[in-house]
């Protein structure tokens, strides 16, 4: 019988072709958490099936051996034993009493039912079924399982809000604002079953699965609903930008243990950009309300807000108002036309300013007073960028203000016209002021001629009537 076996094992690998081979190389050796082929064979002639399910687990896992008969010797005459040797050279046993065709069940992995022996060895378990007839025992069929120690673990990242929506939804992603928050996460399967580690069924596990990343090292703790282990980081105002790397340390506490990893390089590698500081502008007058029109000698005063914004993220320590603590400096360029990002200048730059800080309203401010020469336009608008000493590169922020008016004065207004007088009335008030007036020029031109009016006057007839009187006595 033993020889028939052996034949028949023999037969089938000549069978196999070298591709099928190949294949199942392949699969044993690139892709461990599948289940691996098992070596079985019934050698009774009324055993049909003898194996362990699942055939590939991890340590402290069970396996359940099925042995079934699809004939029999006769009533109480099909008692079978199953030995399992374990990788150490240990064995523990189980019988199978069959009182009917069938299959019988016994697990493999509890140390305190069916085989009373527990899955702490790394390696393959050789099982062996024995046929009792009463006095001897022959064999009837051999199978195997394998065990592992081996956790897979797939590392993934999310933020906790969309830094330009500010929506709290904790979205996937691979880039984060220095001042955001990385939730790194950690998906932990058994490498043989591809379960996962679920801290709720495995508590072990919890406290055992631990995450490292900007050289910190916390414990990652279990989230049920989505089956991941988690933990947040919070890159500082100054973190340095560019690629990092999370990498999770798991073990369920019972052996097994494995390791994950970012990619250290590539576009699904993790990365830390500059933040993006909020600037809200106001231009005002000299009196400091809002303004759109000014005239030549009157003041802009421009200023600006620049924050660090938390976008819904929990980094405690990164909002506030941009100052001198983090290295802060704020410029305004003035001007119109066509805006180049590159030189951030316009097509015609009227002034570039530099903004101060103003330690009682956390604001910054410049003013410009407009000249005789300045363009007399309705286009002018001002930019106004913003950075901090985070290092190279910076946080920044920019924004442009609306378009304001630079015009020329409006000329002096004539006098205002008395209320309640018709024009026509007006225009007979200025004839008699004017004739009023051009007497008024005669009289005084007399009088600056010598005397008052009467004694010229006087002194006129005299002169006259000595002229008649002369020639009358010729």
């Amino acid at each position: 019988m033993s020889e028939r076996f052996v034949e028949s094992v023999v037969s089938k690998r000549r069978r196999t072709r070298p591709g099928v081979v190949a294949v199942l190389i392949l699969l044993a050796v690139g892709m461990p958490f599948l289940a691996r082929p098992v070596t079985a064979g019934t050698l009774d002639p009324n055993v049909v099936g003898f194996a362990a399910s699942p055939p590939f687990i991890n340590l402290a896992m069970t396996t359940t051996i099925t042995a079934e008969i699809g004939s029999s010797y006769g009533a109480g005459l099909d008692d079978y034993r199953a030995t399992v040797t374990a990788p150490g050279g240990g064995t523990a046993t189980a019988w199978y009493n069959f009182t009917a065709i069938g299959s019988l069940s016994v697990i493999y992995g509890d140390s305190t039912s069916g085989f009373n022996a527990s899955v702490g060895l790394v390696g393959t378990y050789e099982l062996r079924l024995e046929y009792f007839n009463g006095t001897a025992f022959s064999l009837a069929a051999i199978a195997e399982f394998s065990a592992t120690d081996q956790l897979l673990v797939i590392t993934e990242a999310a933020t906790a809000s969309n830094e330009f929506t500010d929506v709290h939804n904790c979205p996937v992603a691979q880039e984060f604002q220095r001042g955001g928050e990385v939730i790194a996460r950690a998906y932990v399967r058994y490498a043989s079953t591809g379960a996962i580690v679920n801290g709720t069924s495995v508590p072990s596990a919890r406290g055992n699965i631990t995450g490292t990343l900007f050289g910190l090292t916390k414990t990652l703790t279990w989230q049920n609903v989505y089956q991941f282990w988690r933990a947040a980081w919070f890159p500082t105002w100054n973190q340095s930008t560019g690629v990092i790397v999370f990498t999770a340390d798991a073990s369920d506490g019972r052996g097994n243990r494995g390791t994950g990893s970012s990619f250290p390089t590539g576009l699904t590698s993790w990365k830390i950009i500059p933040a993006i500081l909020k600037i809200v502008p106001r231009i005002l007058n000299v009196s400091g309300a809002n303004s759109v029109v000014f005239e030549p000698g009157d003041t802009v005063r421009i200023e600006a807000r620049v924050t660090y914004e938390s976008h819904n993220a929990h980094n405690r320590a990164f909002p506030g108002p941009l100052n001198a603590t983090r290295g802060g400096q704020v410029t305004a360029v003035l001007g119109y036309g066509a805006f180049n990002a590159t030189s951030s200048q316009f097509a015609t730059t009227v002034a570039t300013l530099t903004l101060a800080h103003n330690a009682a309203t956390e604001n910054w401010s410049a003013e410009y007073v407009v000249r005789d020469t300045d363009p007399l336009r309705a286009d002018l608008q001002v930019y106004i960028s913003a950075s901090d000493g985070a290092g190279s590169p910076p946080n920044t922020g920019k924004v442009f203000t609306t378009m304001f008016a630079f015009q020329a004065a409006p000329p002096s207004p004539p006098p205002p016209t008395p209320a309640g007088l018709d024009a026509t009335v007006v225009g007979v008030i200025a004839l008699l002021l004017l004739v009023l007036g051009v007497g008024a020029g005669v009289f005084l031109g007399r009088r600056g001629r010598g005397g008052t009016p009467s004694e010229a006057e006087a002194k006129q007839e005299t002169e006259e009537e000595w002229e008649v009187k002369e020639e009358e006595s010729k």
